[in-house]
Formats: C-alpha cells, sequence, structure tokens
C-alpha cells in the first residue's frame, strides 16, 4: 500500500532531518572551538573532533538528503509505479539516506575523510572511513536506481 510506504520514508526523511538539525550544533561547537549554548551563561572547553566543513556537510548534507526522502515520499503517489517499484523506491531511499547519514558523521572522524576504503591524498584510512565509505557508496548506486525506477514511473 503507497500509503505505507509514503509513512515510512516520511518518517525515515525526518529522522534523518533532526541529524541535520543537530549537526548544526556540532558546527557551531566546532566553529567556536568550545561547547556553548548562548545566551545560557556556561561553556564547556572541549575541541570537538573534526573541522567547521566536515560538520557542515553533517549538517546540510543530512538536511538534504532528508528532504529528498520527504519528496520522493509525496512524489511517490503521482508515479504510475508496481507494487514492487514502490517498494524498492521506499527500501532504496531509506538505504541510500542512511548510508549517506553514516558517511557525513563517520567521515568526520576519518583522515581519509571516508572517500575511499584506505589510504588516499587526504589522509590514512581508519575504522571511521571504512564506516563512512562503504554504506554511502552502495547507497550511491541504489539512488541511482531509485531515480530511475522514479523517471519510469513519471505520468505519460
Amino acid at each position: 500500500m503507497p500509503a505505507n510506504y509514503q509513512r515510512l520514508m516520511l518518517k525515515n526523511g525526518l529522522a534523518i532531518v533532526l541529524l541535520g538539525l543537530i549537526g548544526g550544533f556540532f558546527l557551531i561547537f566546532s566553529m567556536l572551538g568550545m561547547i556553548s549554548l548562548s545566551p545560557l551563561p556556561f561553556n564547556i572547553d572541549y575541541q570537538i573532533p573534526g573541522n567547521a566543513s566536515q560538520w557542515r556537510a553533517v549538517h546540510v548534507g543530512n538536511l538534504m538528503n532528508g528532504l529528498m526522502a520527504i519528496i520522493f515520499a509525496l512524489a511517490l503517489s503521482h508515479l504510475t509505479l508496481t507494487e514492487g517499484a514502490k517498494k524498492f523506491v521506499c527500501y532504496g531511499t531509506i538505504a541510500a539516506i542512511w548510508g549517506n547519514a553514516a558517511f557525513y558523521v563517520f567521515g568526520v572522524f576519518a583522515p581519509n575523510h571516508g572517500i575511499t576504503l584506505g589510504d588516499n591524498v587526504l589522509g590514512e584510512g581508519n575504522w571511521a572511513g571504512v564506516l563512512a565509505f562503504s554504506p554511502a557508496f552502495v547507497g550511491a548506486f541504489i539512488l541511482i536506481a531509485v531515480v530511475i525506477v522514479m523517471f519510469r514511473g513519471l505520468p505519460k
């Protein structure tokens, strides 16, 4: 039933948006070099791992991916797709947005920025790089297939 797929996509999209919003606080903390929730009168002298550009990616990337899932969910009822295609669009989108979320978050802790499994020109590979790269790599191909399926379902 499309409504169930839409609801599932909306729930996951909103969860990713929430992750992006929380990532915005980490962006601020990274930029300040401490944890501060101004105007509250306290600061915690703690340097957040990673740098501001990486936390900006966590913030903006997850917001965009969450919005993409929400848009795909809303578009689903306007497409002419088989039940199997709707299911693929739903679960493929969810897999891709969570894979991308892992990429953004674990990429912060990866000297190689999580764009390869091992060492690259940006830095050495580590466990975080593997956890960043692997789900995003698979998710990228799944998402391409999802968009192709959606294209094919456009009304004539």
